[in-house]
């Protein structure tokens, strides 16, 4: 596979994103909820797949979703086609995520993840996260706990690559 490319979201991305969703979630996100993200200022959609000759994406393979607010950034979601797992794909976007933020100012990064998740939580605990708290029954789907992790992003770490 050629080096992977990351984009932002287009309407005509939604449904190859839908499918990844829903292979790598037990209560996956709306079509409607996805295509809600698109009109928010605050919202950064990346998809990441390869390059089809300055064509855009060849294919979709992953995505993430966060919410840059002044000082805050928060991770929504975040996931890659269950092949190509394991091979860096979450850890690029969660990096052009975190560059983006701390070239915005930086601030605090959180995110939920499920107690369960642990392939989840190893890849932000390699990004500087730790667990500050537990959300109780967050997943409504099977009432599992969710972990809130964190961590601070210096404003001045330009260029800087987050995960070890």
């Amino acid at each position: 596979m050629k080096e992977p490319r990351i984009i932002r979201v287009q309407e005509k991305h939604l449904e190859p994103v839908l499918a990844i969703e829903q292979e790598s979630f037990h209560d996956p996100w709306t079509f409607e909820s996805f295509r809600a993200e698109l009109d928010h200022p605050w919202s950064r959609f990346y998809l990441i797949g390869p390059p089809d000759r300055g064509k855009g994406l060849k294919e979709l393979i992953g995505y993430i979703i966060c919410w840059i607010l002044p000082g805050d950034l928060h991770v929504l979601n975040l996931a890659v086609v269950q092949p190509l797992r394991r091979q860096g794909l979450a850890r690029r976007l969660l990096d052009h995520s975190m560059k983006e933020f701390g070239e915005s100012g930086g601030g605090l990064v959180s995110l939920e993840v499920r107690r369960s998740n642990l392939s989840a939580q190893n890849l932000y605990t390699s990004f500087g996260f730790r667990v500050v708290g537990v959300r109780r029954g967050y997943y409504r789907n099977d009432n599992e706990d969710a972990l809130v992790m964190a961590r601070h992003v210096d404003g001045s770490a330009k260029g800087e690559s987050f995960h070890a």
